[in-house]
């Protein structure tokens, strides 16, 4: 009795459909010319996307310049007789009703152009009967208000044909554009096929399945050869073809980077509202392929090591330029295609231990007033309870372990805990939050003890421009995916804000020094699997919980930061030199054989002197050391000699005596 049921709601719905139609005879169809601008985007001379600023791809192309071959291949694979039905195919609906009616469910549409025009014009994509009813109606006004020109023309301007990036593509002249570069007058039979064999589901056989693909278009190319659209000679020749490529390499290569361009884009200019732009990006292909590569390689071997996160680690990694900002690479997730979410700027995680450089610097900035501390001082590592709230908090090392005295070195390069809470309390939670901004960090910092371990959220974007300002010698330069001096078709960039001075170049060096040894001895250690760690400065970072893991490391001329961990905030249980590190190793090796880097140079005003690594305290030819490091000091800062040798102290009397022998 289901079906009888079923075919009479279903007559009830046509009348009703149809009499609010009728009612509603203000149906238009789009009027035509309304295309779109496109900013083409390059690396060098390569291509490297598209940008739609309207959010929308569609270049309106009229009937009479859509070549034949087109058309044909088109009506060929969506209906083939639309020239002769009034909007509705009674033979395709026929067909369709009896397999829907005897599934119960809407699982054949057999849609007309005129019905595709209707449901992408007027309604939504809902498999429903009454969105099914409503397009029929709708469809066959269309056929009486309009010549079949115009719905066909509306039809090839309007059917979706996948996605750039987040934007969807509307209409064949924009999928000839995106997915071949070419013009909709300059497409190939065989291109003609495949995108008109594409129409029923664009984002599977123009995105991936290239099998399916290619038996859909040579399918319609037998078709058009059979209903004598094409001749034989024709057919075999387009058939034999390969498929064409399905999208340019860099697209797949760099669509977190293409959208950032495109958000920077639509903050600094105003498109105009017809003609095709060109735009100069920072993005260096060669590195954006290796960052790509490590990024999968590096989630390759944590989930094989943890097969329960199978699926569920992401990563994002970028390079920046410190001296001029330009975005150099930019990996914002594992496969944009199942997430287009930016985890490298839009995502807030603590960074954990990657924050307590900026506690240090704040310290060496506070230094010029007075304060006294240097990279040799001694900071207590010893147990701390600090007030927090009603309780009281007890920061601990990650080994569990207090070490007595330590050098400000000795606790960077450990990443020691509780000597980096002493000093942000000593010099000012405040005064920490103040530097952190200076630096580059836009999020709000909470102003209290814990900040110095990193429990205030940030992007990975802001962390790794703050490090960009400790390697440009303290001057802060705003990130930008554009190359300056930009300008075309009279559509000019908006300047970005004026670079300014953070931090002294004093200070931001004293940081650069100790985190050389982070590489050297320190929790970068690892980077001597790359060659890195005489050539690199560098931090880890591992929140509470092992729950996100970060590093950032830098030469002179680039910085690149990695971050590591689970969108849902599981525990990764590794830490940053386990998880994020052997990410960034092969970038910025990458980095260093395309182009050698500078060496690190302190800046005037800052003298190096030997001390001894455990005491802080100069060494000197009286006071030698078995553990010697070159430390870094600000002019006037250097500690004294670390001993009371009794040569040194007979060296008056030893003085005075060969001086009365050589009087004599």
């Amino acid at each position: 009795m289901r079906q009888p049921t079923l075919l009479a709601s279903s007559l009830f719905g046509v009348i009703v459909v149809a009499l609010v139609s009728i009612a509603t005879w203000h149906f238009s169809l789009p009027q035509p010319g309304s295309s779109q601008p496109a900013v083409h985007l390059y690396a060098g001379s390569q291509p490297i996307g598209v940008i739609y600023p309207s959010h929308r791809a569609q270049n309106w192309v009229p009937l009479e310049q859509f070549p034949r071959p087109v058309v044909n291949a088109v009506l060929t694979a969506e209906d083939r007789r639309f020239w002769s039905h009034p909007g509705v195919d009674p033979l395709a609906v026929f067909r369709a009703l009896t397999v829907n009616l005897r599934r119960h469910e809407v699982r054949q549409g057999a849609s007309t152009v005129t019905q595709q025009v209707a449901r992408t014009v007027f309604l939504d994509t809902r498999r429903t009967w009454s969105r099914k009813l409503a397009e029929t109606a709708i469809a066959l006004l269309l056929e009486v208000r309009y010549p079949k020109t115009r719905i066909l023309e509306t039809y090839l301007n309007t059917v979706y044909l996948g996605q750039a990036g987040d934007v969807p593509l509307y209409g064949v002249a924009a999928a000839a554009r995106h997915y071949l570069d070419k013009d909709v007058a300059a497409l190939d039979l065989d291109e003609a096929a495949w995108l008109a064999g594409s129409i029923r589901a664009p984002n599977r056989l123009l995105g991936g399945s290239r099998g399916e693909a290619k038996r859909r278009r040579d399918q319609i190319l037998v078709a058009m050869e059979e209903r004598g659209l094409i001749n034989a000679a024709a057919e075999r020749k387009a058939v034999g073809r390969p498929l064409p490529r399905q999208l340019p390499e860099a697209v797949r290569t760099a669509p977190y980077f293409v959208d950032l361009v495109a958000a920077e884009l639509s903050r600094r200019t105003a498109v105009p509202v017809s003609g095709d732009l060109r735009l100069q990006t920072t993005l260096n292909v060669a590195l954006q392929r290796a960052a790509v590569s490590a990024v999968r390689q590096g989630i390759a071997r944590i989930e094989k090591a943890r097969p329960q996160l199978a699926g569920r680690v992401e990563a994002a990694a970028l390079a920046i330029d410190p001296a001029t900002g330009e975005i150099r690479a930019l990996v914002g997730g594992r496969n944009y295609a199942e997430s287009p979410f930016n985890r490298a700027t839009r995502a807030s995680r603590q960074p954990g231990s990657i924050f307590k450089p900026f506690v240090y610097l704040a310290a060496f900035e506070a230094e010029r007033k007075g304060s006294g501390l240097t990279p040799a001082s001694l900071i207590s590592d010893e147990p701390l309870s600090v007030r927090a709230g009603a309780a009281n908090w007890e920061p601990q090392n990650l080994d569990r372990q207090f070490h007595g005295s330590v050098t400000v070195r000795q606790a960077l390069e450990q990443s020691l805990n509780v000597p980096a809470v002493r000093v942000a309390m000593d010099v000012g939670t405040g005064h920490v939050v103040d530097v952190a901004h200076a630096v580059g960090i836009n999020h709000p910092l909470a102003p209290v003890p814990s900040l110095a371990l990193g429990t205030s959220e940030v992007t990975l974007l802001e962390i790794t421009s703050a490090y960009a300002t400790l390697s440009n010698a303290g001057v802060r330069v705003v990130p930008t995916t554009i190359v300056a001096n930009f300008s075309t078709s009279g559509a000019a960039l908006a300047p970005l804000p004026a670079s300014y001075r953070a931090v002294s170049a004093e200070s931001a060096f004293l940081i650069t020094h100790l985190l050389r040894g982070v590489m050297r001895r320190g929790t970068g250690a690892g980077s001597v699997a790359w060659g890195l760690q005489e050539t690199t400065a560098g931090k880890t970072g591992t929140t509470d919980g092992l729950r996100d893991a970060w590093f950032v490391g830098y030469t002179p001329s680039l910085v690149i930061g990695v971050w590591v961990g689970v969108d849902d905030g599981t525990p990764l249980d590794l830490t940053g030199s386990q998880a994020a590190l052997p990410i960034w190793g092969p970038i910025m090796q990458a980095a260093v054989r395309q182009a050698p880097p500078p060496d690190f140079t302190p800046p005037p005003g800052v003298v190096i002197a030997q001390v001894d690594r455990a005491t802080g305290r100069r060494v000197s030819f009286w006071c030698g050391s078995d553990d010697v490091v070159q430390e870094a000091f600000r002019q006037g800062s250097v500690p004294r000699e670390g001993c009371d040798s009794p040569m040194r102290e007979a060296l008056p009397s030893v003085l005075h005596w060969f001086g009365r022998l050589f009087r004599n």
